[in-house]
């Protein structure tokens, strides 16, 4: 792929990937494996750009298709002309705020599984990212975004004890100042700081609630925020190419020679 024509996004907006329904040969499932496998390191370190595509074709490296190999090829195709692209951080910036966004897609997969996703950014900057299938089908949207919501609420906690123990993000007494996380689903916000919500919510598994305990703890505070203005939203679909390049942009990634 080293001469390969690049493309503006890592996945096509309208392509929505299935189980192979026939059997793989052994070696384009061992091909298909490292290379996911290499795109998952070149992830989780510096390009959450490409969390959602690789968490997609992720799913499938146990016996994977025609069109699983060429989703693959058109990842590596816009890791070709984004190879000098990094994270980058503004120290002029404000360099002690960290803020969350977390956003979900709901049953978008050909299973109906909800994909949800998170990112943190301090000083402008993605830090923590995350983009993954959720365990259960989600019952509505807000279901969704409120298990979406959880999983932001835990890795807040862990950001903000490591930020404090650093004195970086703590208020005057050294105690930890409430994470804003913002998300883009009125309904999901409510049930996270209203537990008048509960007769609706009986079905819903009872560990996503612990991000109610911490808005009531204010170790975390959930707002609103439009879904155009939402960081997260590019690790739950894949998206346009502006709505891709807004994304990226707003993750703090650039030409690292700029």
């Amino acid at each position: 792929m080293i001469d390969c024509a690049p493309v503006a996004t890592p996945m096509d907006e309208n392509l929505v990937l299935e189980p192979n329904r026939e059997s793989s040969g052994s070696e384009d499932r061992k091909r298909y494996q490292r290379a996911v496998g290499s795109l998952m390191y070149l992830m989780l370190c510096t390009r959450p750009d490409i969390a959602y595509a690789v968490s997609q074709l992720s799913r499938f490296a146990a016996n994977p298709s025609e069109k699983h190999h060429t989703a693959l090829k058109r990842l590596l195709r816009y890791l070709k002309g984004t190879s000098d692209y990094g994270l980058v951080i503004d120290t002029q910036g404000q360099l002690d705020i960290l803020t969350g966004y977390t956003d979900a897609n709901w049953g978008r997969d050909s299973d109906r599984r909800s994909t949800g996703g998170y990112v943190f950014t301090f000083a402008g900057t993605a830090i923590s990212w995350k983009s993954k299938r959720q365990a259960t089908v989600a019952l509505s949207s807000c279901e969704a975004e409120y298990i979406a919501e959880c999983e932001a609420a835990k890795e807040a906690i862990w950001l903000q004890r490591l930020l404090c123990q650093l004195r970086v993000d703590c208020s005057q007494s050294n105690t930890p100042r409430p994470v804003n996380i913002l998300g883009d689903n009125r309904g999901a916000l409510a049930l996270a700081k209203n537990p008048i919500f509960h007769a609706r919510t009986k079905h819903v598994d009872i560990r996503y609630h612990f991000v109610r305990e911490k808005v009531e703890e204010r170790l975390i505070k959930m707002e609103w925020i439009a879904g155009g203005l939402n960081l997260a939203d590019g690790l739950t679909k894949p998206l346009t190419k502006t709505k891709f390049e807004s994304f990226r942009r707003m993750l703090g990634l650039r030409r690292i020679d700029e």
